[in-house]
């Protein structure tokens, strides 16, 4: 039932990402730094686009070049929570349930289609398990060093995609300290440490070259402006809701916590481990709900956790799991496509990111030949620069126009920033958005060209993106100084 069942929910997943699951501005800013490559980036490492680097050849088509390396990412995924679940002693029955958990869970599916960071977190975490989890199955005298080495190779390649990976170092550290001391007590650890710095050279070059300007920023996430105490668990039934949501079933006498008594002790290890190491991060959550929202891509370190005891604990069989694994996809292809069902933009999930390939299309179209836009909102710029039509093959589509968000003092610093493109004087600038006075105050002549709409599937007009262009462009007086990341 395994392989099928991967087989179709691959399929389905392939499906989702060729079109159906809309660009998210996060997305196509990953791919258009490729118009300038580096050893990482202001917002995020560079794991991301230097996988889309290798796949961006000119005989696919450009949103198989975005996202196929994610795709293989989440089957990965799916074999390496397979193998997790084997080292905690998952019987045949708790293995194939775990498979449907994972393959048709809608978190699952909605980030594995697209091309984030995510995925790869997912993917390095889920290695870096399994190899602690196989060094706890070793017998006392057996070397460790290569699962050592191979989870600290995990944890480096996990951190250039995104540096929460270092949640499963600080979770796993007090019940190590607790439970197995005598762990740290070998070469191991200290050389999957030292792989670990050596995998994350280019973070930590780039980092040093540029006053550590992604460190500042991943840091600028931890307390916010906007906190209550809710937020300490608010996350949970979204984050359980969107993961699995037959969980919300499953509770009501679905549901054993019986510790099974044949398991061996390495076996019985891994599941103490496991479940000590998800305690740890729920109160990290819990913590850093107290100074701010926990987004719910946030809490995708926690997912594995949450699939292995649920298919460890649920008594219904693997049929009946996968009967509401079926119904909860249903339920997330209705929310992909609610015009289908009768539905209008008020109720789709996905309205703010839809419908801007036509935007962009059309405000080309409205600006003829460009070589340089703007934006008040990386976003719209990110946008912008992806979706502009190119005849240029690959990676070169991204390298014009170029791209820069109107600097301004009161906003974060972002990856189009370091391009400074906005720097040097331009005869033809075209303009995204509302008309900005810092650009128009350093423009020979400022011209609106008209507005474009975003059009939702059913024809609806959800916003205009007004068009201008700025001519005889001139960086003077300089501009603003972006201290916050």
């Amino acid at each position: 039932m395994r392989i099928p069942v991967y087989v179709i929910a691959f399929t389905l997943l392939v499906l989702l990402g060729l079109g159906a699951v809309p660009v998210h501005f996060d997305e196509a800013q990953y791919t258009t730094w490729l118009a300038n490559p580096e050893l990482s980036y202001q917002t995020k490492g560079p794991l991301v686009t230097f996988m889309q680097s290798l796949t961006h050849v000119e005989w696919l088509p450009q949103i198989v070049q975005v996202r196929v390396s994610a795709w293989m990412a989440w089957l990965v995924s799916g074999v390496l929570l397979v193998w997790l679940g084997a080292l905690a002693g998952f019987d045949r029955d708790a293995s194939r349930r775990l498979v449907i958990l994972y393959a048709l869970s809608p978190m699952l599916l909605a980030l594995g289609s697209v091309q984030t960071t995510d995925i790869w977190l997912l993917a390095s975490l889920l290695l870096a398990l399994g190899a602690f989890a196989s060094i706890l199955h070793c017998r006392p005298n057996m070397h460790t060093e290569l699962w050592w080495m191979l989870m600290g190779a995990a944890l480096g390649i996990g951190a250039l995609a995104k540096l929460s990976i270092a949640l499963l170092p600080m979770a796993l550290a007090p019940w190590v300290l607790l439970r197995k001391p005598q762990l740290l007590f070998s070469a191991g650890p200290y050389l999957g440490a030292l792989l670990c710095a050596l995998c994350m050279t280019p973070w930590i070059l780039w980092n040093d070259a540029n006053d550590y300007a992604h460190l500042a920023h991943e840091l600028g996430h931890v307390d916010s402006d906007d906190d209550s105490v809710i937020y300490a668990i608010r996350w949970i039934p979204e984050m359980l809701l969107a993961v699995i949501p037959v969980v919300w079933v499953a509770v009501f006498g679905g549901i054993s916590f019986r510790q099974e008594s044949f398991l061996s002790d390495a076996q019985q290890t891994v599941r103490e481990m496991l479940k000590w190491a998800a305690i740890a991060i729920i109160t990290l959550f819990c913590i850093k709900g107290l100074f701010g929202k926990v987004l719910l891509n946030w809490t995708l370190p926690l997912v594995p956790f949450v699939l292995l005891a649920l298919a460890a604990g649920l008594k219904w069989s693997p049929r009946t799991v996968l009967t509401a694994g079926v119904g909860q996809v249903a339920i997330y292809l209705m929310l992909l496509f609610p015009y289908g069902v009768g539905l209008s933009v008020e109720q789709d999930a996905f309205q703010k990111i839809r419908g801007w390939d036509g935007a962009v299309q059309r405000a080309a179209d409205l600006a003829g030949p460009t070589d340089v836009l703007t934006s008040d909102h990386y976003g719209t710029l990110a946008w912008g620069l992806f979706f502009w039509p190119s005849e240029q093959p690959g990676v070169d589509r991204y390298t014009s126009p170029v791209g820069q968000v109107i600097p301004e003092a009161t906003r974060r610093k972002n990856q189009y920033d370091h391009w400074a493109v906005l720097d040097t004087p331009h005869p033809r600038i075209v303009h995204l958005g509302s008309p900005n006075p810092g650009l128009i105050r350093r423009c020979g002549t400022f011209n609106t060209l008209g507005a474009v709409p975003q059009v939702m599937p059913d024809g609806t007009i959800r916003s205009e993106l007004l068009v201008s262009e700025c001519l005889d462009f001139k960086p003077d007086p300089a501009w603003p100084e972006i201290t916050a990341h």
